[in-house]
């Protein structure tokens, strides 16, 4: 097959009788590859058929070989089906005008497709029965060696074909086809005896018979024609094949008493008309031997020839799931309305008893539609097109209709008593089962069933609305319950978020026991140097807003490791930390941090307050996150605080989640994700006032908030301005959410693409940072040992450790001392940037990258292209005396670490066919220089090393050059965001693609939240051309009179 991202997939004649039951068989593919059908014909009804299959049509002959070979030369596989179906099946019926255009269409369309097809591309082609037609005598299971006799010009012209194909060297099958039945798409096809037979029983008409009907044929249907076209088609390990397909063999007499047995108002006359020959069958044996098998015979066919067919609706997620339309609701009830697009041939009413399941399976073709008409269960669903899906579950409650695309796999698990009606558009035979209509998939075994009936949450947590699915990340391991031990077993728990229109709360569906996840907790606050500044700041903060004296009190929920407890104590004021991980509060009170190891409840609350009485302010860091019981705490901390106390908590800011894509922040420990307008209509009913709100920068971006007992404290203007923040980002709208959902499924498929790459050409990965998020991320992206070799952390609790589900072994950072060879690190904990980088500069390592040539010349050539030789220098510029750099100036590339990562040689003669040389080739191109001195926040992107040079050298040291449009990426954007820039000025070449691919660029860094200008030039000038004084009109225009 070729190279590509999609597969293509092209069928001639695909309108036809046989190709439009092939169309429809790869419609359960269409999603996810490219299939377009050519056709010299135009059915409307047909065309707009694939339409709805998301299948490409092109009206195109197969003669008009310059519009043909474009398509051809595109396709992996084609099936090749275009052909003169009217043909003469004896002498007195030769029409000779026709006669030339059945062999032009015939054989030279067939050598026309040939001569365009790619050696990497797979023919299929459809021969026919009919060469045999020259036998005398009756033979029975004629095998594919057997030479065949051609009478007529139709079964000639196949079997040129075949030989033509046959000698091509081309990579094909071709299938000899026996008499083809079935009510397929083309209505006209009634010249086929199985479907006059099948026409002629529904009529309760009269079939005739020629010669007796002693004639014997080979018969298949239509439907595993098509079936067998795939199946050749996409074995890879089936190719220069001959092959017969044929199913059963009758007599036309035995045709007919089936026919009768049908329907017994029909009848059977025979007629004295010769036949021309006696006839014969064809072995089926070599193609079953390669592992097909036909499922449809001649008599099932003639019941079934009224069915209709249907449209198959498009649908790109795993599951849709809608609500009635246009209610009518009055005493005695509600009337809703569904909208179904697709024919439905059956309804099944299925009802399920509460903890059953149901499902496991996936349908090939069919589309899954069920209507809930009582009770709940849960939805879960895997997409088999794309090899890096995860496994989602959804609710579905009472009055939902669930549809389900073909090809994804799915279950139902009911925590009720559930009744609902299956829509089918289809055969669903029960005998079919596991072979036609349905195939079977474990998806969800017992001890998976068992955990969602037990966990699963069905209404809000925090206003009891309703939950609304917008993203899955998977079945993920508990994020830190690191393993001792490779290839460890863990438990899996969803991780999919939900969206409470309600209240404007997202939370996880599913709640983890708190002992599996907090008896043996390895995250310790204190590690970060980050995080033990953020809290000293806020301890300062605290005593001076609050007045806190050494009297007051101050108790931390969820204190881990005493983080806060130690700066607020040196300041004097008495405090207490409840920490419900006992083996880290063991280590707080080792510090001499007075911590309770326990949950904070009732009981709780009772202690402290026989010992300490009410308290004046207490705080918790992300403990609003970790909580299913919120209700509780708030009702506990109300209980505890003094008349005029404080409750000051941090949670993860939801808004920054989806901002930054920082979906890896998600993971079990926290169960909600909190933006203002869900906090504010959490209190709303509470004896607590929500006064003030400070964005913070912690766990990716943070929002404070600040609730008090006194219900006459001031409010502060931050409530009402991030009020309005949200409404205007629409955290309210349950759109806002599917989009975050999509991107984040874009980011996955980018990096995913970015590491192989990376992983293909022999690169070493590994990780630094063993956070909680990394077991998001890694597990949601399939990444493992095989693809990250180990990371680092600085956390001697998880050294040694493996990160669940990925086999990744933490080690301490000393450890990256005497490794050989590092192409790439992986940060993980990416909110410790800055931080870790500074920790690997600082840890010696010989991965150095490329080693500049012992015997290069430093630049010492003058001036080049008006750039100044000082400027080169500084560029360290050299001259290398061997074949590849010969005549050239040379320039290191080194990345953001400093490492050498490529050389580029420009050769000193303008009139070089090959004016640049870059070694390695292929090597990925960081922006140059990648360390940047941004002005006003600033950096000016040429296309260009000499455009940078030439910026540079007059003045314009904020410039970097991509080595071409096409090298802008959000990546190499990222790294330049992550050094302060935050804008960019791009200034590509003054020609049309250079203005194009420059308004790209500014889209892409817009996304970045960067801002962006583009500077037009004049036409045909690009930045390498411009001139001093140029330069100088260009600074003043950009930053003023900041730079000299």
């Amino acid at each position: 097959m070729n190279n590509k991202e999609m597969q293509n997939i092209l069928i001639t004649g695909g309108l036809g009788y046989i190709g439009m039951e092939l169309a429809k068989l790869y419609s359960g593919k269409s999603r996810k590859i490219n299939v377009t059908v050519l056709d010299n014909n135009y059915y409307s009804q047909r065309v707009a058929q694939l339409k709805r299959w998301n299948i490409k049509f092109k009206q195109i002959d197969i003669l008009d070989n310059d519009n043909l070979s474009k398509y051809i030369e595109q396709a992996d596989i084609v099936y090749h089906l275009a052909g003169i179906t009217d043909v003469p099946t004896v002498k007195d019926e030769i029409n000779t005008s026709n006669e030339k255009n059945i062999y032009n269409v015939g054989v030279i369309g067939t050598r026309n497709i040939l001569n365009s097809l790619s050696n990497d591309s797979k023919i299929v082609f459809p021969s026919t029965h009919v060469i045999f037609e020259g036998l005398k005598t009756t033979e029975k299971n004629i095998k594919e060696n057997r030479k065949p006799l051609p009478v007529l010009n139709y079964s000639k012209g196949k079997y040129q074909s075949e030989q033509d194909i046959s000698k091509s060297g081309k990579n094909y099958v071709i299938l000899r086809l026996g008499s083809v039945y079935g009510n397929s798409y083309d209505s006209t096809r009634f010249n086929i005896m199985g479907n006059i037979f099948s026409k002629i029983t529904a009529e309760n008409g009269q079939i005739s018979l020629f010669s007796s009907g002693e004639q014997l044929k080979s018969m298949v249907s239509v439907f595993d024609v098509a079936r067998a076209f795939m199946f050749v088609g996409e074995k890879n390990e089936i190719t220069n094949e001959i092959l017969n397909c044929v199913n059963e063999h009758y007599t036309i007499m035995q045709a007919a008493d089936i026919c009768k047995k049908i329907n017994k108002n029909i009848s059977i006359r025979k007629i004295d008309k010769k036949v021309p020959n006696k006839g014969y069958s064809l072995s089926n044996k070599k193609i079953k031997d390669l592992g097909f098998n036909f499922l449809y015979s001649f008599e099932k066919s003639v019941e079934d020839f009224s069915n209709s067919l249907s449209d198959v609706d498009k649908l790109l997620d795993n599951e849709l799931i809608e609500i009635g339309k246009d209610n009518f609701i009055d005493d005695r009830g509600i009337i809703s309305n569904f909208y179904v697009d697709d024919t439905i041939n059956m309804i099944g009413y299925v009802e399920s008893k509460k903890n059953t399941v149901r499902g496991n399976h996936y349908h090939p073709v069919q589309t899954q539609k069920c209507l809930l008409v009582k009770g709940k269960y849960i939805s879960i669903t895997k997409d088999l097109l794309d090899p890096n899906s995860v496994i989602e579950t959804r609710l579905i409650s009472e009055g939902d209709l669930s549809t389900i695309p073909p090809n994804v796999a799915h279950t139902m698990v009911f925590l009720e008593d559930s009744i609902f009606l299956n829509l089918v558009n289809g055969e669903r035979e029960h005998k079919n089962y596991g072979m036609t209509h349905t195939l079977k998939y474990d998806l969800v075994d017992k001890n998976l069933s068992e955990l969602l009936v037990s966990t699963y949450k069905t209404e809000c947590r925090v206003c009891g609305g309703g939950l609304n699915h917008y993203l899955s990340l998977g079945l993920s391991p508990l994020a830190n319950n690191l393993n001792d031990k490779k290839n460890s077993s863990n438990d899996l728990y969803p991780l999919d978020l939900n969206f409470c229109k309600k209240c404007s709360n997202s939370q996880l569906s599913v709640v983890v026991p708190p002992e599996k996840m907090f008896n043996n907790y390895l995250y310790l606050s204190s590690t970060s140097e980050k995080f033990k500044n953020h809290f000293v700041n806020l301890a300062k903060e605290l005593k001076k807003d609050l007045n806190l004296k050494k009297n007051s009190i101050v108790v931390d929920i969820g204190s881990n490791d005493g983080i806060f407890l130690e700066p607020i104590t040196k300041l004097g004021i008495k405090s207490l930390g409840v920490e419900p991980a006992k083996n880290v509060s063991r280590i707080a009170n080792s510090r001499g941090l007075d911590t309770l190891g326990e949950y904070f409840n009732e009981n709780t609350v009772k202690k402290i307050k026989k010992k300490y009485g009410y308290i004046d302010v207490i705080t918790a860091f992300n403990v609003f996150a970790h909580s299913d019981g919120l209700k509780e705490i708030l009702d506990n901390v109300t209980k505890l605080l003094k008349k005029d106390g404080e409750f000051i908590f941090e949670i993860q800011y939801l808004l920054k989640t989806i901002k930054d894509l920082t979906f890896d922040n998600i993971y079990h420990e926290h169960v909600n994700y909190w933006c203002l307008l869900s906090i504010l209509h959490f209190f709303e009913d509470s004896e607590m006032k929500v006064y003030k709100v400070k964005e913070v920068d912690t766990h990716g971006g943070s929002l404070r908030v600040y609730t008090t007992k006194n219900k006459n404290k001031r409010l502060h203007k931050s409530v009402n301005e991030y009020i309005n923040i949200e409404k205007k980002n629409k955290l309210d709208s349950l759109e806002t959410y599917k989009k975050f959902a999509s991107e984040v499924e874009n980011v996955k498929k980018e990096s995913l693409n970015k590491i192989k790459d990376i992983i293909s050409d022999n690169k070493v990965v590994v990780g630094y940072g063993a956070p909680a998020k990394a077991t998001t991320i890694l597990n949601y992206f399939g990444l493992s040992e095989k693809e990250i070799e180990f990371t680092f952390d600085d956390n001697s609790l998880k050294h040694n450790k493996i990160i669940p589900g990925t086999n990744i072994k933490i080690l301490q950072p000393e450890d990256l001392i005497g490794l050989k060879k590092i192409d790439y690190i992986v940060v993980l904990a990416w909110n410790f940037y800055d931080q870790i980088k500074e920790k690997i500069q600082k840890v010696k390592s010989e991965t150095v990258g490329i080693q500049l040539p012992k015997d290069r010349l430093e630049w010492r050539g003058g001036g080049f292209r008006n750039i100044s030789e000082e400027t080169l220098r500084i560029w360290d510029a050299f001259t290398w005396n061997v074949p590849q750099f010969e005549n050239r100036i040379i320039f290191p590339i080194r990345d953001i670490t400093g490492k050498t990562v490529s050389l580029i040689g420009r050769s000193l003669d303008d009139f070089s066919k090959n004016k640049y040389y870059i070694y390695p080739t292929g090597a990925e191109m960081p922006f140059c220089p990648a360390k940047v001195k941004p002005i006003q926040n600033r950096v000016i992107l040429v296309e260009g090393i000499f455009d940078a040079l030439n910026l540079w050298d007059k003045g314009l040291k904020n410039t970097v050059c991509c080595f071409g449009t096409q090298q802008v990426s959000w990546v190499k954007l990222s790294l330049l965001k992550l050094q302060g820039v935050q804008g960019i000025d791009i200034m590509f070449d003054g020609d049309e693609a250079g203005r194009q691919a420059a308004e790209k660029a500014k889209d892409l860094a817009e996304k970045l939240e960067m801002s962006a200008r583009v500077v037009k030039l004049r036409d045909n000038i690009d930045p390498g051309n411009l001139v001093k004084e140029e330069i100088n009109r260009l600074k003043g225009k950009l930053y003023g009179d900041s730079i000299s």
